[in-house]
């Protein structure tokens, strides 16, 4: 029983519970494409400008916007989560390229499954840092449900996880249930 429970984690007995983000949800995957696609058509001014040999003024503005678009593209992939550690005294969101997010279970007040925020970002949304590029990332005010924090790939497997003096923070593990099973018990450990 145990041996199938560590291996539901991807664990050995002496590791920690590791649980893989998941897949970008339809949505996000329309978005980053289409931004990715914009960035590329802004691109086809600097091409024929080159290969006509015909200086043309507006392609060093494409060239410009399509450079911004690429940075961003390039943020927002390095600040991707790919994973969530369970560890002895805190989570960590593990992302692409960035640093590692900690977050102490000192500082947890509960967990659990979000399953009525899939329609985020899409119904209620007012201001947000990234709402779809590989991704949803940032603060977010949500019409319905105030100020929230999203680190998370797909808005069909969504976790809430609430926090003292800070927003309630949504992340997305692959296998959402197992995830919020093993955090709880990571949480009853770890209370004195």
């Amino acid at each position: 029983m145990i041996e199938h429970r560590l291996q539901l984690y991807h664990m050995t007995p002496r590791s920690v519970p590791t649980f893989e983000a998941a897949p970008l949800d339809s949505y996000a995957e329309r978005i980053t494409t289409g931004v990715a696609m914009l960035g590329g058509i802004l691109m086809l001014p600097a091409l024929f400008s080159y290969l006509s040999r015909i200086p043309i003024p507006a392609a060093v503005v494409a060239v410009g916007i399509a450079a911004a678009l690429a940075i961003f593209l390039l943020l927002n992939y390095a600040i991707q989560p790919t994973r969530y550690e369970i560890g002895a005294t805190e989570l960590i969101i593990r992302r692409r390229l960035w640093r590692r997010v900690r977050l102490p279970y000192k500082q947890l007040l509960g967990v659990s499954e979000a399953a009525a925020m899939a329609e985020v970002p899409r119904v209620g949304l007012r201001s947000a840092f990234n709402a779809g590029v590989f991704g949803y990332e940032g603060p977010f005010q949500l019409q319905p449900y105030g100020k929230i924090a999203l680190s998370a790939t797909n808005r069909e497997r969504l976790v809430a996880l609430a926090r003292i003096d800070h927003m309630p923070l949504l992340i997305s593990p692959a296998k959402p249930r197992d995830f919020v099973a093993a955090l709880r018990e990571a949480l009853q450990r770890a209370d004195p």
